[in-house]
């Protein structure tokens, strides 16, 4: 996977929520989130250059072009988890999720999905397990 820089990753999470647009369409996506408004130049600049590493497809039969992310939202936030944990926490995924719960603003409903979800890991554990032991036998 190609090296996403912050401001190109904006940029995409911009064309992730309109599926496709212009570059105009992604420069008022991101005025919509607030903050300072990026310059029209700059968010082509952007887009260029997500298409020219392979992350955008370019329609160029169309004027103005439009853009369509090329990799789902998943396949890159998960790359870049796995780099963040891998630089910043050494890989100990568990001191990760302990920092979070610790430091993160986490609402009611957010703790119960995470519950629900260490559970559904162990029972997967437990069963593997068990697969495993049976194997032997």
């Amino acid at each position: 996977m190609p090296n996403i820089t912050a401001a190109e990753l904006r940029v995409l999470k911009a064309l992730w929520r309109l599926e496709s647009g212009t570059v105009r369409d992604v420069k008022e996506g991101l005025e919509s989130e607030g903050g300072e408004p990026p310059a029209y130049t700059t968010v082509m600049t952007l887009m260029s250059q997500l298409a020219q590493k392979g992350v955008l497809a370019v329609d160029r039969l169309r004027q103005p072009f439009v853009y369509t992310p090329r990799l789902r939202r998943e396949q890159v936030l998960s790359e870049r988890l796995r780099d963040f944990l891998s630089t910043v926490f050494d890989g100990q995924a568990g001191e990760l999720v302990l920092r979070l719960v610790e430091q993160a603003d986490l609402s009611e409903e957010d703790l119960r999905r995470i519950e629900a979800r260490i559970e559904k890991h162990q029972r997967s554990r437990d069963e593997d397990a068990g697969d495993r032991s049976e194997g032997r036998r």
